[in-house]
């Protein structure tokens, strides 16, 4: 099985199986995420930094990446790296009009919450607008109804978010 592929950040893919240096880096960097996401255990998750990227790794970057709203497929390619060395920052910014699978989770995440009232349609409308800015202002942020970083680490780190992420990868109930 092939488990390092160049992405276009310089960095290579990482999956399942692979053992090379970039997968302690990655290692260290998602554990560095994984305690500023993780607000509902007493010890954060934290993956061995052992240089392979075996099972344990691989839930654990699903993790990551369920509560960063990237696409969740265990494997650490250009989004996910992006998002581990640069945070929230390295997520797209979404306002009236804005569109897909995103708002669609941050829809069904608003709606949980009592922010969103609307159908689940993935089209960031009006009344979406509206559950961030009632976000934004419980949170004390900017309030403008623009999913930014300041949002994006609010909605990261809702319990009921954490909870759900856990309980899909890790199952439980």
């Amino acid at each position: 099985m092939n488990t390092e592929i160049k992405s276009s950040q310089g960095k290579p893919t990482l999956q399942l199986g692979a053992k090379i240096q970039s997968v302690r880096d990655m290692q260290i960097a998602l554990n560095h995420q994984l305690a500023r996401l993780d607000t509902i255990s007493k010890f954060p998750l934290h993956t061995p930094v052992t240089g392979y990227f075996g099972e344990e790794t691989k839930n654990a970057v699903k993790y990551l990446q369920c509560l960063a709203f990237l696409k969740i497929d265990g494997i650490v390619g250009q989004q996910t790296w992006a998002y581990l060395c640069h945070g929230v920052a390295s997520l797209p910014q979404h306002s009236l009009g804005s569109c897909g699978r995103q708002i669609v989770v941050l829809q069904q995440l608003l709606k949980g919450e009592g922010y969103y009232t609307g159908i689940v349609d993935g089209i960031f409308g009006m009344q979406t607008e509206t559950a961030i800015r009632k976000l934004q202002a419980q949170y004390n942020l900017n309030v403008d109804g623009t999913i930014t970083e300041s949002t994006w680490m609010i909605l990261s780190r809702l319990n009921s978010h954490v909870y759900s992420c856990s309980a899909f990868v890790f199952g439980g109930c």
